[in-house]
């Protein structure tokens, strides 16, 4: 059975309409075991976000085994096989409109358990 990790992410607009973006808890995820993280939409923006998916800059590491995705929650599954790190961005769709939005770059860091 993975272990659960629940993580938080608060999309709301600043003063300018720029996305601002909070995790809570806050920070790099570390995985010691079979673990699943899971990225809970909060979306204040009133612009109807819901996630599309996750891009990462280097799919082909292994850290990250798998995503789901669902309107209001985005799992990524990490059997913590391979040690490392791994950067992405979550991707948002945007209710009626064709632009897509990107989040800032949380990390995954894979360690062994020693």
């Amino acid at each position: 059975m993975p272990t659960i990790i629940d993580i938080t992410v608060t999309v709301s607009l600043d003063d300018n309409q720029v996305p601002q973006f909070a995790y809570n808890p806050p920070g790099s995820v570390t995985v010691i075991e079979n673990s699943q993280i899971n990225y809970k939409l909060d979306d204040q923006t009133n612009k109807g976000l819901s996630f599309a998916g996750a891009a990462f800059a280097t799919p082909f590491d292994r850290i990250i085994d798998a995503v789901e995705v669902t309107p209001t929650l985005l799992t990524l599954t990490d059997t913590d096989a391979v040690i490392g790190t791994t950067g992405f961005r979550l991707l948002f769709n945007i209710a009626g409109s064709t632009l897509q939005l990107c989040s800032h770059d949380p990390q995954v860091i894979n360690k062994d358990e020693k």
